[in-house]
């Protein structure tokens, strides 16, 4: 086919109609001889429309990542034929140049997946191909090999050094030639001067953001980056950027390359330029200090200025600033430049970030749940400029003297204000600074005697306040100065029903929120506090959960989970009716029956953390027999549907549950569910098996006649433990595990299990004669037959004998006996020591004359295994 019938196909793609029928045309085609060349020729076809281009794009994208390396698993499966691989890795570069930048994207995905295979071995000359169009005089052609050779050290950016030296070796070349090509740039202030500024500092990122390549830079060339990334830092932006909005301001490459300089600049100093640096960077970290301490610092102070005098800043700019300050706070250097700078910093610059503001108050009102996601995303503490700001005063307060009295005494003249003349803002930016530096104050002497007189004056107050934000603020406060050890009982009772208040009866669902988390770590660290909260633990519990299935919040399930495990017996007369919750919660937020994938990561930590919630009840519950029959319905049904929709992220914690439904006694209800635990691990738990083991041993050993009265479940048992000694990738761990399960059967099912013991011996004994690495695994195989050599000797030297050892054919049951007896003083715990000694004695009990040639040959070893086995299970008795 040429290029403009499979453009034909695809522009059928985008008519509804046509669609389907041009799909499976297209599919028919796919491993036809060049038709991956020619999906190239239509994606970068100037000729065709820009719609049928870009559905190429994709659908080349899509077909390389899936078919370009042969797969180990499926080696059957088509793979892009070498001819065709040829032919992609002799153009892809020349399409990336020439490309438009919506097509760009997905040829630069192309590209990676590409490498990830194929470089240095067969495509080793991408590199010279690279240096060809960096040394053109083309921009558009530096731009292209920019984005070529930021894949190929994006492929080696988290590797070890010693892994390196493949993308080392032409870094040298080309990194004297990304500085010149990115500082001949800097005085142009073109779209496309920017944006290769910008690509060209992404790459160097990439290239030290894991290890510093110390042999590739001399001092010299390693100064002349630094001025580079200092000169773009502090270059002036156009005024067209300025007219933008915030958020086209912030992504302009103009703004991007600054983000990028400091990045660099951050990632250097942090890494490998501060005081605390590995040993192999200590000399460069000297170097760094001598020379770029005061200039680079010199730098971010007048960044800092023109913040504090209102110039606009992109806020990942601001960002990083933040962040190397934070960490240049311990830097002698550093903090000489910075010491006369601090309270300006903090007060006129950090302070009005520290304080609730419009964009807050219009998240507030609009959208609280929103409001709620971003201050608890832990991703948004990495790119807040906020979060970057706090650890600076955090720094400064704790490891700098002379920080803390000014900066409390800035606290107190806003704080001392008459009612009036307070800025209800300023109160909660002052409330912030004081609980940043909780722990700094609790450590002091000057302070620690005036925190309850803190809390009761300036913060109990604002748990009452019309404001929403001031009443969230005090509950996060009282949060963080949770561990103050409290001398007036009647304000820590105070302070613990305000938040209490908050929790339960507040309008607002962000204050609510922050009460539940300040309960938590009140309760946790005051336990003088307990009986305050005691008469109120149902409402708490309640309110909590609604929170939660509002907020699906995971924040909130460490609050649930401690007020169940303090307040267990209290919670028990409603064990049920929380049991309940807690599950119909959960299907909320698993919402099986729904496709959507948003937020599914959140949902599922919120999920786990119910669970583990609904586990924390369980055990408070767990010898209440009658609550427990109630209560197992819900829990099962919760546990089926988990496994029945595979939701692999609940899966430990189902498991968890499925142990404790099964721990003391098994009902009809639960034993439906031992066949849908085999059918999960056949499906897509085979990596949990380890998570099952103790829901498995429940099922064998609590109601033995109901699991033996189905011949199927000793079967199911067998198979499960059979797969994973079969398998070579399934660790040796999980292999000890099923070990124990076939050892627990062996025992619990003595003369049912007859029929399976061949099979069980020989499955263990051949897992021995391969590659063995940890000690209990072989131990553990062992342990099977000596379990079975119990419960029937004679049928088991039956067995032993007919088996041979590959690959010699040499008699298994000699080789058997004397690796046992060997291995006797290697035994460890009371059961395996009794086992063995029960075992040696019913071997040794059906010789009524001579030894048999199978113990014969090891019976000099008799008598010192039995000696180790005995000696072992008193120490073992002693040390219980």
């Amino acid at each position: 086919m040429d290029y403009q019938q499979v453009g034909g196909l695809f522009r059928a793609t985008l008519v509804p109609h046509l669609q389907q029928a041009a799909e499976q045309q297209l599919q028919a085609h796919l491993e036809a001889e060049k038709f991956i060349p020619c999906l190239l020729q239509v994606v970068m076809g100037a000729d065709l429309d820009m719609p049928v281009r870009q559905s190429g794009s994709i659908y080349l994208k899509n077909t390389i990542m899936k078919y370009w390396k042969a797969q180990e698993e499926d080696e059957k499966r088509f793979t892009v034929a070498n001819s065709d691989k040829e032919l992609m890795r002799e153009n892809i570069v020349e399409a990336i140049i020439q490309a438009p930048d919506i097509i760009r994207s997905q040829l630069v995905l192309c590209l990676k997946h590409m490498l990830r295979s194929d470089f240095p071995n067969p495509w080793s000359s991408i590199v010279d191909k690279i240096n060809v169009y960096l040394n053109r005089d083309e921009k558009e052609c530096w731009l292209g090999a920019l984005f070529v050779l930021y894949q190929l050290v994006k492929k080696y950016e988290f590797k070890k050094a010693e892994d390196r030296a493949i993308i080392d070796r032409p870094m040298q070349h080309f990194l004297p030639l990304l500085h010149t090509r990115c500082r001949s740039l800097v005085p142009d202030a073109s779209f496309m001067s920017a944006v290769i500024q910008k690509q060209i500092l992404k790459t160097f990122f990439s290239l030290v953001q894991f290890t510093f390549p110390l042999h590739l830079f001399s001092n010299a060339n390693f100064i002349s980056w630094v001025d580079l990334f200092l000169t773009i830092l502090q270059r002036e932006i156009p005024q067209e950027v300025n007219k933008m909005d915030e958020d086209s301001r912030s992504g302009s490459p103009w703004w991007k390359c600054k983000k990028w300089a400091m990045q660099c600049l951050c990632r250097i100093f942090e890494r490998y330029g501060s005081h605390v640096v590995e040993k192999q960077y200590k000399k460069f970290a000297e170097f760094y200090s001598k020379t770029f301490a005061v200039p680079v610092m010199e730098a971010l102070l007048r960044l800092m200025e023109q913040q504090r005098l209102g110039v606009w800043i992109a806020p990942r700019v601001l960002q990083q600033t933040f962040s190397y300050i934070g960490k240049a706070i311990g830097s002698a250097p550093s903090w000489k430049l910075l010491k006369p700078h601090i309270q300006v910093l903090i007060q006129e610059i950090i302070f009005p970030l520290m304080c609730h503001n419009d964009e807050d108050e219009s998240l507030w009102t609009d959208d609280p749940y929103e409001y709620i996601r971003i201050k608890y995303d832990v991703y948004e503490e990495f790119v807040s400029p906020v979060s970057a700001a706090v650890i600076v005063v955090h720094q400064a307060a704790k490891k700098r003297k002379d920080v803390l009295k000014p900066l409390m005494g800035f606290c107190q003249a806003i704080l001392t204000q008459s009612p009036g003349q307070i800025d209800p803002r300023k109160k909660d930016g002052v409330l912030h600074i004081i609980g940043t530096v909780a722990d700094v104050l609790m450590e002091k002497s000057m302070y620690c005697n005036q925190i309850e007189g803190l809390l009761e004056v300036f913060v109990l107050p604002e748990f009452q306040s019309p404001y929403g934000f001031l009443r969230s603020r005090a509950c996060w406060v009282a949060h963080y100065f949770s561990k103050v050890e409290f001398t007036n009982a009647e304000l820590l009772a105070r302070l613990l029903n305000a938040t209490r208040v908050c929790l339960t009866q507040d309008k607002d669902i962000p204050v609510k929120v922050e009460a539940a988390i300040a309960l938590q770590f009140l309760l946790e660290h005051q336990e003088s506090g307990h009986d305050f909260i005691e008469s109120h633990v149902t409402d708490v519990v309640r309110a909590i959960l609604d929170v939660i299935r509002e907020t699906e919040n995971d924040d909130l399930t460490g609050s649930l989970e401690q007020i169940i495990r303090l307040f267990s017996i209290q919670v028990t007369p409603y064990a049920t009716d929380l049991t309940r919750q807690l599950c119909q919660t959960c299907f909320q937020l698993l919402d099986v029956n729904n496709d959507t994938t948003d937020d599914d990561a959140c949902k599922s930590m919120t999920a786990i953390g119910l669970l583990s919630s609904l586990q924390t009840l369980l055990v408070a519950v767990q010898n209440n027999p009658h609550i427990m029959e109630i209560i197992e319905q819900d829990c099962g049904n919760l546990c089926a549907v988990i496994l029945q929709h595979g939701v692999l992220d609940v899966y430990e914690e189902a498991f968890v549950i499925l142990s404790q439904l099964t721990l003391n006694s098994i009902s009809p209800f639960m034993w439906q569910l031992f066949p849908l635990l085999y059918q999960c691990f056949c499906d897509d738990g085979f990596d949990y098996f380890v998570d099952m083991v103790p829901a498995v041993h429940n099922f064998i050993t609590i109601d033995p006649p109901a699991f033996l009265s189905n011949p199927a479940n000793m079967q199911t048992v067998y198979d499960m433990c059979t797969k994973i000694l079969e398998n070579e990738n399934c660790g040796e761990d999980a292999q000890s595990h099923a070990c124990k399960v076939l050892e627990v059967m062996v025992l619990q099912c003595k003369d049912t299990v007859s029929q399976l013991l061949p099979r069980i011996i020989k499955t263990v004994l051949e897992r021995v004669t391969k590659t063995v690495k940890m000690k209990l695994c072989r131990s553990m195989c062992l342990q099977v037959v000596i379990a079975a050599l119990y419960v029937n000797p004679i049928g088991v030297i039956e067995v032993l004998e007919k088996l041979t050892m590959p690959p010699t054919g040499e008699p298994v049951c000699s080789q058997f006996f004397s690796q046992w007896f060997k291995q006797a003083d290697c035994v460890r715990g009371v059961h395996n020591r009794k086992i063995g000694i029960l075992g040696l004695v019913s071997v040794l009990g059906r010789c009524a004359g001579p030894l048999p040639a199978y113990l014969a040959a090891c019976a000099h070893e008799i008598v010192p295994a039995f000696l180790a086995l005995f000696s072992g299970l008193e120490k073992a008795y002693q040390s219980r």
